[in-house]
């Protein structure tokens, strides 16, 4: 009787036993304990093979039965796999309720092989509807069961589970959580095997973690070294996604004519496949770029389309940005009211999604409208409203920021309270040097 043989035979043991509602201690008597029957139904190969017909005589399943029962079981096997793919499509289109009901319906038990694959299910579905803790919950088990059972690490569960988990962390404003999962979900993705389109997605959320952290030049590295991977990747909406980091990371790192380049390769590709989403992004991170230029007219028109495309996608937090940006371009050009009604959007958007890095972004714009206005005492307030956000979050570069900001204030109207801020600097610049590690070496 061949391994396969065995695993196959311990599921229909399994199987008949629970059907009959026995317990493993129900079955076991002085030839056969119940560590030996759970190893039967595990399909643990070095369990010996009068062990494995004393207990199906206990069950009274006969030899010739075997391969009916076996076929039977690979129908039903087949019959659930149909099932998840359809249940992973109606989540996939909108409808993650609909798709816990059916699984709900399913009711499988944790011996089912694909159990951890359910989980996995449950988990995408809870991101949809935005029960985190659910949603780690369902990740969790999950990757437990693919532990436990020691399961095919093949169909690469595990590693969707842990691009599951950084999404939880990062949507609850965790970003140093979100790469910690991250960097799990890529140790444990197995080349070669399912799900192969998790590789990408998990290096594309590790630069946007790191860009949203305030740390470009990381950001942009994975990117580069992700570049090469884009005729692999299948899903659109992920190679735009990668355009639209290379375009914000290279207007980061003040590479102008390059990010210019890569946002206008990516709005045709975008355009194209009628992906409104990303050319929002797109049209924002260009209309930045021509503002870091000085080109007034054409960042204008960008941000005008952009914010033209706001109502033809669901997930209206990447608004902020938009808003903010336009505000300072309003700025640049004199246009006080504009400025402030845009900033103003920005901050309603931010504050409505609980978006954290955007709105400490939000809040220093404002802050630095009142400072332009010389209203140094709103523009203190909504400083230390970006501070507060930074350090809750463990905003590093953004703290940093926000203190800068706020000590240009405090010159002109609080000499001590300048002087307490100068010092609160200099702690938020050591700690950035400790925990980056950086020593004297490393500066020549």
């Amino acid at each position: 009787m061949t391994h396969v043989d065995v695993n196959e035979i311990g599921e229909i043991i399994r199987k008949v036993r629970k059907e009959k509602g026995l317990r493993l201690e129900d079955l076991a008597d002085e030839n056969i304990s119940p560590a030996t029957i759970s190893n039967l139904e595990r399909g643990v190969p070095h369990v010996k093979h009068d062990k494995l017909t004393y207990l199906m005589e206990k069950l009274n399943i006969k030899i010739n039965q075997i391969p009916d029962l076996i076929m039977k079981e690979h129908q039903k096997l087949q019959h659930l796999q149909f099932n998840l793919f359809a249940i992973e499509s109606l989540r996939d289109n909108g409808y993650p309720e609909e798709a816990l009901c059916k699984i709900d319906e399913l009711d499988i038990d944790d011996s089912n092989p694909y159990i951890a694959h359910i989980h996995l299910l449950k988990g995408k579905c809870y991101n949809s509807l935005g029960k985190w803790k659910k949603a780690e919950r369902a990740f969790f088990n999950a990757i437990r069961h693919m532990n436990n059972n020691h399961s095919d690490k093949q169909s690469n569960i595990e590693a969707a589970s842990f691009t599951g988990l950084s999404l939880c962390s990062f949507f609850q404003n965790n970003l140093d959580q979100a790469l910690v999962y991250t960097e799990s979900g890529l140790e444990a993705f197995v080349e070669d095997g399912e799900r192969s389109q998790y590789k990408y997605v998990l290096f594309q959320n590790k630069a946007m973690f790191l860009e949203k952290q305030g740390r470009p030049i990381e950001a942009l590295k994975v990117v580069q070294d992700s570049w090469n991977f884009l005729p692999k990747i299948e899903q659109i909406e992920v190679i735009l996604g990668f355009y639209w980091l290379r375009a914000e990371l290279l207007r980061h790192t003040g590479l102008y004519q390059d990010a210019i380049h890569y946002a206008k390769e990516g709005l045709e590709k975008a355009r194209f496949n009628h992906e409104y989403c990303r050319q929002f992004d797109l049209w924002t991170v260009l209309g930045s770029t021509y503002m870091a230029l000085k080109e007034w007219d054409q960042a204008e028109s960008c941000f005008e389309l952009a914010l033209k495309l706001k109502d033809r996608f669901p997930n209206g937090e990447i608004l902020t940005s938009a808003y903010a940006r336009l505000g300072i371009l309003y700025m640049y050009q004199k246009k006080w009211n504009e400025a402030k009604d845009a900033i103003l959007k920005a901050i309603q958007k931010g504050e409505e999604f609980n978006d954290a890095p955007r709105l400490a972004y939000a809040f220093i714009v404002m802050g630095h409208y009142y400072q332009k206005r010389k209203e140094f005492n709103e523009a203190i307030t909504y400083y230390q409203r970006s501070l507060d956000l930074a350090r809750n979050h463990n905003y590093r570069q953004k703290e940093r920021l926000a203190l800068h900001l706020l000590a240009e204030c405090l010159e002109e109207i609080d000499e001590q309270e300048f002087q307490s801020c100068v010092r609160n600097m200099y702690i938020a610049q050591k700690n950035i040097y400790h925990e980056e590690g950086i020593a004297l070496e490393k500066m020549e």
